[in-house]
């Protein structure tokens, strides 16, 4: 069996289809979660990890905040050897057994790893983004709106910030799902079989 790398659009579903494909392998699933593990067993800040997360990274302010820590030496920077532990932390979990990885540009960390499939989940329809947004974070279409663009947007710049690559280009990606048209269940289905799937 395979790893499983995911990134994916706000309101997707692509978060809970990697539970989903998780639960039906009896796989460990990682996602944001596992940063601030991997930073409370470096004893690296936490407040320091508030401005590393997808909210921060892109921004100008943060950007101008990190080169005044950068001090002409990248290994100096706690950012980006928090980045670095987390990559570690990644490949080292990927070898030990198959896993489900959300975000965090794992499909990038994970790609010369030839026991890994990476997903890229997406929507056509921007209604069924929005409704299912509705649902799950108890907000209203207005604010759905938002924050779809706020966190496409986040998504996007963290993507780029530390991999140079466009978050959304679909040759970063062995397969693309699109949820509006494919179920949750039908999106677990193809991605257990892809991770099940012999190599060739």
């Amino acid at each position: 069996m395979k790893s499983l790398a995911i990134e994916r659009e706000f309101g997707s579903g692509g978060h809970e289809i990697g539970e989903k494909v998780a639960e039906l392998a009896k796989i460990s699933c990682y996602d944001g979660s596992l940063m601030a593990q991997v930073a409370e067993s470096k004893g690296l800040s936490l407040d320091m990890l508030k401005e590393y997360d997808e909210k921060k990274t892109g921004s100008v302010l943060y950007n101008i905040g990190l080169l005044a820590s950068y001090n002409y030496n990248r290994n100096n920077s706690q950012v980006f050897e928090l980045y670095y532990e987390l990559q570690k932390t990644i490949k080292s979990l990927a070898i030990q057994g198959p896993a489900v990885f959300i975000g965090r540009s794992s499909t990038e960390i994970l790609r010369d790893n030839p026991n890994t499939v990476r997903v890229f989940i997406y929507s056509s329809d921007v209604d069924k983004r929005i409704d299912r947004i509705v649902r799950t974070e108890n907000v209203t279409p207005d604010q759905a709106k938002k924050l779809i663009e706020k966190k496409e947007r986040e998504r996007r710049e963290y993507f780029k910030f530390w991999t140079d690559k466009e978050w959304s280009d679909k040759a970063n990606y062995d397969m693309a799902l699109n949820t509006s048209t494919l179920s949750v269940k039908d999106c677990a289905r193809i991605l257990l079989s892809a991770i099940e799937a012999p190599a060739v």
